[in-house]
């Protein structure tokens, strides 16, 4: 027997939609990078107008649930655990907001690489300040991080880190070691010294 995805009540037509696309695409178990059908298929699926379908799929795409390929139609996607509004919406940050966004960020990057310190993980000195402090520090804390069991610590690193970037916030930080040094400390398990630079960002 076929399922019925319609639509029994419409408190709320757009968060109903999305529900129902979500219930769809997990009953007819598509992976991600599956296709989903075109919105004429979906609006009969649903009994909703393909406005409505439209709508929904654009506010999934935002929330990246979904991704919209340009002639080749939508398809599933893999959303992120963590997702900051003001990234979708391309909103200007407060100075203390971003304050408040990197004391977040580092936390994750000092337990990521505190958990990581014992373990068997090989690691490379850059040797080259080319690419700026933050972004070499970004290189190592993904090495790092890809050890971890835990996938979130990393997937919030990357999300802040990127918001960072974006807002030219990171350029204006003080550092007074250098990605080697930190390296280094961690080569000998020098907990100190990596947990002296974190407390070095605390007001």
């Amino acid at each position: 027997m076929a399922n019925n995805y319609q639509i029994r009540s419409v408190p709320r037509m757009f968060e109903e939609v999305i529900n129902q696309i979500i219930t769809y695409i997990h009953d007819e178990k598509l992976e991600k990078g599956a296709k989903l059908p075109p919105e004429r298929k979906l609006s009969e699926l649903l009994a909703v107008s393909r406005s409505s379908v439209r709508e929904g799929l654009r506010i999934l795409e935002l929330l990246k649930y979904l991704e919209s390929r340009q002639g080749g139609g939508t398809f599933v996607s893999a959303p992120p655990p963590f997702l900051i509004p003001s990234r979708i919406i391309r909103q200007e940050l407060e100075q203390e907001t971003l304050d408040n966004y990197l004391d977040i960020a580092l936390m994750n990057a000092e337990k990521i690489i505190l958990l990581t310190i014992d373990k068997e993980v090989s690691i490379s000195l850059t040797r080259s300040d080319n690419h700026g402090f933050w972004t070499e520090f970004s290189k190592w804390v993904n090495e790092l991080g890809k050890h971890l069991e835990n996938a979130y610590y990393l997937h919030l690193w990357n999300n802040i880190h990127h918001l960072l970037t974006e807002n030219r916030y990171l350029e204006n930080l003080t550092i007074s070691t250098t990605i080697d040094d930190l390296k280094i400390a961690f080569y000998k398990k020098d907990k100190a010294t990596l947990t002296a630079f974190f407390n070095s960002f605390s007001g």
